[in-house]
């Protein structure tokens, strides 16, 4: 059996706990408000919806885990008319018992601390059990489409689309993140700028997760993209995302193959490892200079990345390097960790929400 966890919060603190739940390997969150739609939004509806004047400003934010052996197989007994292919092959949020209690041991901890920056609710949690055939379907009902300018960040299932603006589609899974969240849209907005105005040859994502701003910075035009997480278990939603969005000129990278004729004739290279501590991954990037890098992960990760990792060296000259994934309360440090370097020039601030992104200039 699944069950649903329900953490009780604010709607401004709603993404920080959606963070919070993906850097703790949870795969996908059902957000609940009593928000209004914007005027914008109502143009977009095919139906009338009428405003309430309920919104208390409070938010729940649930995900769904099952305590239990990991097996490839494991839903094979259901009934594929039933039950949705997409989740058939997959083992996000299957955890032992003990995997749970640890998980849910640091998920409390860490919105804590959080707590310690800005009002974040009640943070109550509570749970429910589910039925296994109605879980393994209600994700796709709940899963909505993201208009960021003229890009459209789609499921894979949606046939309403734009002929006139980029449709990027994407399979809800493993490490899908959330395109909805104010970080990803900071970085869209950025590449598009960057990709529009300059000629890119090579661009590196780090914590590419499933893929979704190297697959947009690809279609926008970056000729060779390096997509790298330190999560595995990312590879799987990625290639289904690859494959949906026809990018097929791609190559894997790891310790044991790194041939760099054979990636010099690839498009799209990817591979798992730690940019700060993985001697063999940082020989394998070194090789080339890049002209984009971006980084959207949260801000003491970008502070290790600038620190140890020195990725600004990484960069050729006039590169941009574009952070985000920073919590405002964070803002000063990740700038002044820039400054300190002195490297870096032209440093760009920009807000949406709690959250900002940072792009800077070498």
């Amino acid at each position: 059996m699944w069950k649903r966890i329900t953490i009780d919060t604010l709607v401004e603190a709603t993404d920080i706990v959606a963070s919070v739940l993906f850097d703790n390997n949870i795969v996908g969150v059902e957000i609940e408000d009593n928000q209004n739609l914007t005027e914008e939004e109502l143009k977009k509806m095919y139906v009338d919806i009428p405003k309430f004047n309920t919104d208390d400003g409070k938010s729940k934010v649930s995900f769904y885990v099952s305590i239990g052996e990991k097996d490839k197989n494991n839903f094979d007994t259901y009934d594929k008319d039933l039950v949705d292919n997409s989740y058939m092959m997959s083992n996000d949020n299957i955890f032992s018992l003990e995997e749970y209690d640890e998980i849910l041991k640091n998920i409390k901890s860490e919105l804590e601390e959080y707590r310690k920056l800005m009002d974040m609710g009640s943070l109550e949690f509570s749970e429910e059990l589910l039925d296994d055939e109605i879980f393994l379907n209600k994700w796709k009902h709940n899963f909505k489409s993201i208009k960021i300018d003229d890009i459209n960040i789609l499921p894979s299932w949606e046939k309403n689309i734009s002929v006139n603006d980029l449709n990027i589609f994407i399979e809800p899974g493993n490490a899908f993140g959330t395109g909805q969240h104010e970080t990803t849209r900071l970085c869209v907005q950025a590449l598009k700028d960057i990709i529009k105005n300059n000629e890119i040859n090579n661009f590196l994502d780090i914590g590419a997760g499933s893929g979704i701003l190297s697959i947009i910075a690809y279609k926008l035009g970056a000729k060779k993209v390096y997509a790298i997480d330190i999560d595995e278990n990312c590879e799987f939603n990625l290639l289904e995302n690859l494959k949906l969005n026809h990018i097929d000129s791609i190559k894997k990278i790891n310790e044991d193959i790194f041939n760099e004729e054979e990636i010099n004739s690839k498009d799209f290279i990817y591979g798992f490892g730690n940019i700060i501590t993985d001697d063999w991954l940082k020989k394998v990037l070194k090789t080339k200079k890049y002209d984009v890098i971006v980084a959207n992960i949260l801000a003491p990760v970008i502070i290790s990345l600038i620190k140890k990792a020195d990725i600004v060296s990484y960069l050729n000259k006039c590169g941009r390097l574009v952070l985000s994934g920073i919590i405002k309360e964070k803002e000063n440090e990740v700038r002044e960790t820039l400054e300190k370097i002195g490297k870096v020039y032209d440093i760009i601030t920009k807000t949406d929400g709690e959250w900002v992104s940072i792009i800077c200039k070498v």
